[in-house]
């Protein structure tokens, strides 16, 4: 009796990948080290690796062949652009969740146009939700042998130019986005250890986490997120219904920061 064959999880994948091409680029490749080598230490990220890359890219492909090919192309023009890539992967994250929904037509369909939106979804009743996706990465520079570089994380806060909320902004006022009124969603993925959570998001979306001491005593007397001033005050988001972000390719736990002023043509 022969023995059974036994194949890595990456050879096989790899085997059935459609996009055999793509496997070769700078991009792959990197995420390909970056799959042994977390595996190794224990430290593999269950959500968001080379092997959900390439099964979430066949998936699409069984899905929708087109839109696969979009994202394909994509990845091919960012082969050397890391971030850029990044963003794609985010991207196929969100658009490969709605696809089993769609087969158990929990929804009509999953939708590409990139004059729109990043990825749209048509329910059931015909009405649609516009989800403009973004992955956030903090730089932080690259130290030489032997030097200590102190990593100043600025996602949390409201007015600095690397803030969740500039970015958030910067997408409204320079890309022209979330302008039209109608079902729009802001979709982050907080793409790193160090800023995934919702602390990341709630403190920079707010006017910051407070705490209230008294003085006498020394004892925190509340503390919380101050909503006073917060993202959804300013009227270039008047037509943005929600924020939903997840972490680190995780977008089954997304968590939804809903806009209390949003109006559209007429859905709440």
């Amino acid at each position: 009796m022969s023995e059974p064959t036994v194949t890595d999880i990456v050879a096989d994948r790899e085997h059935k990948f459609v996009f055999s091409d793509l496997i070769g680029t700078d991009y792959l490749q990197k995420h390909r080290r970056g799959y042994y080598a977390s595996r190794e230490q224990g430290l593999l990220n269950p959500h968001r690796n080379y092997v959900k890359l390439l099964t979430y890219l066949d998936e699409i492909h069984e899905y929708n062949e087109q839109h696969a090919k979009s994202y394909a192309k994509r990845f091919r023009e960012s082969a050397t652009d890391w971030k850029n890539a990044e963003a794609v992967f985010a991207e196929m994250i969100v658009y490969r969740y709605y696809v089993r929904p769609a087969y158990e037509e929990l929804i009509k369909c999953v939708a590409l146009d990139a004059a729109e939106s990043d990825v749209i979804i048509e329910r059931l009743d015909g009405t649609k939700a516009y989800l403009e996706v973004f992955c956030v990465m903090p730089s932080f520079p690259i130290p030489q042998k032997g030097e200590f570089v102190v990593r100043d994380v600025k996602t949390h806060t409201q007015n600095e130019m690397a803030s969740v909320r500039q970015k958030l902004l910067r997408k409204i006022t320079k890309q022209k986005q979330f302008m039209e009124a109608r079902e729009n969603y802001a979709v982050i993925e907080l793409n790193d250890a160090v800023i995934a959570g919702d602390f990341t998001i709630l403190s920079s979306l707010s006017s910051g986490y407070t705490v209230t001491i008294n003085k006498e005593t020394m004892n925190i007397e509340s503390s919380g997120y101050n909503w006073e001033n917060s993202i959804f005050d300013d009227e270039s988001t008047r037509y943005l219904k929600s924020v939903i972000y997840f972490d680190l390719g995780d977008y089954s736990g997304r968590r939804f920061l809903f806009n209390p002023r949003f109006r559209d043509s007429g859905h709440a």
